[in-house]
């Protein structure tokens, strides 16, 4: 048995259909028009990148975060100094080491000779950065104060001790890079 074909829709109902479906692309322009009219308020032209567009938010609320975030200062960094720069730094480091880590930290042995020992510079120059952070402000954090006297102190000391262990004992008087500690086994 076959089915009978389908009958033609009633011109009515076609007329009826076509409204319809005229009524619902006018009703869709208008959604269209609307969300249009709300991109060109957000500045949203039709030509833009939108990806790009997100990517450069997403970047303004990382850098925002990043900057809203508790940051210290850089790591200090010896590698590529200039003579100058280089003799300044460790002026200043030899100052924080007279005026605060000696004066206020005496029981940790810090050797005349530090200064001439690269390793040492960069230890304690990352003591006296993780120092600064810890106490610039106003009111110090006291985790942080915590760490650096239960962690940092006593570690940074220990290696620096090991570093200057094996100097010559007029290993501070020598004048030049070339003299006695710059060789093997007085580092």
């Amino acid at each position: 048995m076959t089915a009978d074909p389908p009958a033609e829709p009633s011109p009515r109902a076609l007329g009826e259909s076509l409204a319809a479906l005229a009524a619902q692309i006018a009703d869709l322009r208008g959604q269209i028009r609307a969300l249009g009219d709300r991109l060109d308020q957000a500045g949203l032209r039709a030509g833009l990148n939108l990806a790009a567009r997100f990517e450069d938010l997403a970047q303004t609320v990382a850098d925002a975060l990043d900057a809203a975030g508790p940051r210290g200062p850089a790591a200090p960094s010896w590698i590529g100094l200039d003579h100058d720069t280089y003799h300044a730094r460790l002026a200043d480091l030899r100052q924080w080491a007279d005026t605060v880590l000696r004066k206020h930290y005496g029981g940790y042995e810090l050797r005349d000779c530090w200064p001439r020992h690269i390793h040492a510079i960069w230890e304690l120059s990352t003591l006296a950065a993780e120092w600064h952070h810890t106490y610039s402000g106003t009111r110090p954090d006291l985790a942080r104060a915590l760490e650096f006297h239960d962690r940092w102190l006593p570690g940074t000391m220990r290696r620096i001790t090991a570093i200057t262990a094996k100097c010559i004992p007029h290993c501070v008087m020598l004048r030049s890079p070339g003299d006695w500690a710059a060789r093997l086994g007085y580092r």
